[in-house]
């Protein structure tokens, strides 16, 4: 990833902050889940699966990324 350009720091840091919010948003919705759900292995088994899917779109997301400011 070439950050020398003011443009590309600009994309990466914007998108560094989406994450985060989207992070902290879905860590939220988690601590809910697990917090208020009826049953506790159903609601850890799904929060293992949303995190794992989360990764994965993070993970794309990042390579889309660095893959634009090359």
């Amino acid at each position: 990833m070439d950050l020398s350009s003011p443009i590309n720091l600009l994309i990466a840091g914007i998108y560094f902050v989406i994450t985060a919010g989207l992070c902290f948003f879905s860590l939220f919705a988690v601590y809910v889940l697990v917090r208020y759900a009826q049953s506790r292995i159903l609601a850890i088994g799904i929060s293992l699966l949303y995190g794992f899917f989360f990764l994965t779109i993070l993970s794309a997301s990042y390579n889309n990324l660095q893959q634009i400011l090359k």
